[in-house]
């Protein structure tokens, strides 16, 4: 059985390493952050691109379309935000410096009618454009009463229309 003196030794070693860590911690903590520029130039951009599958009642060319699409919008999203800078930096008489920051943020609007996480889901699942919808037919009688019709399951294919992607860059300031 260990004494109290073995309990007393072990349970200072401990609360010394314990202490050390948390200097160590407490030292790396304040390391001073890099300075920031003290003017920035802020520009969004945005890239569309069309969804054009090859076949459009197959879900895996409709979800290669706009993989590819995805693809395309982002590079067009960065030019668009630093064409977009430049013209700021000279409508202001200044010039940009280097890149400081860059967000990049999947806005996905494809069409009036969809929500904004059509593309990348899809509307039967992730990555699923294509499934079954079942619709009624609804009928109004004589009496004005509607009337149910039976049900019928047909497959569909929902195809966003574009794809869209967003970034916003932050340049310093020359």
């Amino acid at each position: 059985m260990p004494t109290q003196t073995a309990f007393r030794t072990v349970l200072a070693v401990a609360l010394a390493a314990f202490v050390a860590g948390c200097l160590a911690a407490a030292a790396n903590a304040q390391a001073p952050a890099p300075a920031a520029p003290a003017r920035t130039l802020v520009s969004v951009g945005t890239g569309t691109i069309k969804v054009a599958p090859k076949d459009r009642t197959s879900n895996a060319s409709i979800a290669a379309a706009v993989e590819a699409a995805e693809t395309k919008a982002l590079p067009a999203a960065l030019a668009d935000a630093r064409d977009e800078a430049t013209k700021l930096a000279s409508a202001a008489g200044v010039t940009l410096g280097p890149l400081v920051s860059l967000s990049n943020t999947a806005t996905g609007t494809s069409g009036f009618f969809v929500g904004p996480y059509y593309p990348t889901t899809g509307p039967f699942g992730p990555g699923k454009f294509c499934g079954n919808v079942r619709t009624r037919s609804v009928t109004v009688g004589k009496d004005g009463k509607r009337h149910l019709g039976r049900v019928r399951t047909h497959r569909t294919c929902r195809i966003p229309s574009v794809v869209q992607r967003s970034v916003q860059l932050t340049f310093a300031l020359g």
